[in-house]
């Protein structure tokens, strides 16, 4: 076969992905050119990540400390958390020894109990899935556009507006590799890693996991902070971290939260996890899946701070799968991440924002 009847024969086999791509390019056209609303100047709110001087650390600290004086429980936590944090720290340092000791000996650092399935879906279906994706994100996007326009709805309530297309877009994420898996490849639950008959023993690997990665996080976000500090570089927030920081409604509040403490990881680990890196192993090898993978997975969050540390934790996910066949421990563990980053979150709001 020609390239020329290579091409044709891809582009009759994509035509309604192709298509749904030239759509999403003129989205991105449109609103490239559409007005936008003036943004904030940089020295404008708040920064999750600015470098404080020498005389705003001795005022908060001063104020932190009169509002732990007067409030008992939110001192507790903090007490607690800390000790959580330092023992997590120290097993996990104990446990990331252990492994590399038996990594020296000639041994894996996790025995394999498990292999991930031989899919039927190849990369190509990434692609598709990707495409699908962002096709309906921007058709729900204009769909909500053109409904507040026809009802004369001017001033949307944009966090609440960020928040229901976030979880709409994860919900549609979880059906698109559903319907791709068990519709278009008559695939079961397997093919994706999921099975509850060893759930507990995966859920318990997944957390030793963790505790191992813990130390590795600590050391990358020290030197990526001293690279901020060196580079006297100001990143902005995450949206959903931006929103958790400046919302004070319950209901809000508890939908952001589930979206990204269960939802979000959900919907991740079936679609990085299960679905893609099977397909990428199968054409590059385990090694080099599990690396291209966890790069994608980083860089898709858009954040220039935890982009090393986001991307050891996507190394984690997918050996995790290559060692067990099982995306449990990747959920476990994505799921305790999550939920501790928002804790901390929340923490930090109560303790160090100012009133």
């Amino acid at each position: 076969m020609s390239s020329a009847e290579a091409v044709k024969g891809f582009v009759r086999q994509n035509r309604i992905y192709l298509l749904m791509l030239v759509v999403i390019v003129a989205f991105e056209v449109l609103f490239a050119l559409s007005p936008h609303k003036e943004e904030k100047e940089p020295g404008e709110g708040r920064k999750a990540y600015r470098m404080l001087t020498a005389e705003e650390i001795s005022a908060q600290e001063t104020r932190i400390k009169e509002l732990l004086s007067t409030n008992k429980p939110l001192a507790f936590a903090l007490s607690a958390s800390t000790f959580a944090c330092s023992a997590a720290l120290m097993f996990g340092l104990v446990l990331l020894v252990k492994r590399l000791t038996r990594k020296l000996n000639g041994f894996a650092i996790m025995p394999a109990i498990g292999s991930t399935p031989d899919v039927k879906w190849g990369v190509i279906d990434i692609f598709r899935i990707a495409v699908v994706f962002y096709f309906l994100g921007y058709i729900l996007q204009g769909t909500e556009m053109g409904a507040a326009s026809l009802a004369g709805i001017k001033d949307l309530d944009e966090k609440l507006f960020t928040v229901l297309n976030a979880t709409l877009m994860d919900i549609i994420g979880v059906l698109i590799v559903l319907y791709f898996v068990f519709r278009k490849y008559n695939g079961a639950a397997a093919d994706l890693g999921l099975g509850a008959k060893y759930i507990i023993r995966d859920i318990k690997i997944g957390l030793g996991g963790y505790l191992m990665l813990i130390p590795v996080l600590v050391v990358i976000m020290v030197f990526v902070l001293l690279a901020l500090r060196i580079m006297n570089y100001e990143p902005p927030e995450t949206r959903a971290l931006e929103i958790l920081y400046e919302t004070n409604r319950p209901k809000l509040l508890f939908v952001l939260t589930g979206l990204v403490t269960v939802l979000g990881p959900v919907m991740e680990e079936l679609f990085f996890r299960g679905f893609a890196y099977p397909a990428v192993k199968r054409r590059i090898g385990a090694r080099n899946a599990i690396i291209a993978v966890s790069l994608v997975f980083s860089l898709l969050h858009l954040n220039v701070v935890s982009f090393f540390p986001i991307l050891a934790l996507g190394i984690l996910l997918a050996y995790l799968y290559e060692r067990t066949g099982s995306i449990i421990p990747c959920i476990a563990v994505h799921v305790v991440h999550n939920t501790a980053v928002v804790f901390f979150v929340f923490l930090y709001k109560l303790i160090a924002l100012p009133r």
